[in-house]
């Protein structure tokens, strides 16, 4: 039963880990932190805390504005 639960739970983990991130060349992790808040704090919404697939995209294209580009892990 213990070894049914570790599998499920490493199987879970690995679900969730993201399958790209955001590279510029050159670029800091504090310049990353920055432009990446700046856009969050664009465009997702402060009231409802509802992210919807529209706001996701205007945060991407925030992102790519400011030199990001997605990259595969």
């Amino acid at each position: 039963m213990a070894l049914a639960a570790c599998i499920f739970a490493g199987v879970a983990g690995c679900a969730l880990k993201p399958t790209w991130h955001w590279e510029k060349p050159g670029a800091s992790d504090q310049e990353y932190s920055f432009d990446l808040n700046q856009c969050k704090t664009a465009t997702y919404p402060d009231t409802t805390g509802t992210i919807t697939n529209e706001a996701v995209r205007r945060m991407f294209a925030c992102m790519e504005a400011k030199g990001w580009s997605k990259v595969a892990n």
